[in-house]
């Protein structure tokens, strides 16, 4: 049931807008950062700062969009 609602969730409040989801963790020194729309999902984007690990993650994502 709990999985059922976080998907609801990440549907109606990111997916249905054409919007991009992202989380960025903290390893300490690092930063690792995960993008997903309702299709794919890009991990293992790592960057000194939250900012840079984003912008890494929402960039691999873009370049597997236009591969399609």
């Amino acid at each position: 049931m709990l999985e059922y609602l976080r998907r609801f969730w990440n549907w109606f409040w990111y997916y249905r807008h054409g919007k991009i989801r992202y989380r960025v963790y903290d390893f300490g020194d690092t930063y690792m950062a995960t993008a997903s729309d309702e299709k794919r999902t890009v991990v293992n984007c790592y960057g000194s700062t939250p900012e840079a690990a984003k912008d890494m993650a929402l960039w691999k994502l873009k370049k597997y969009q236009e591969l399609e």
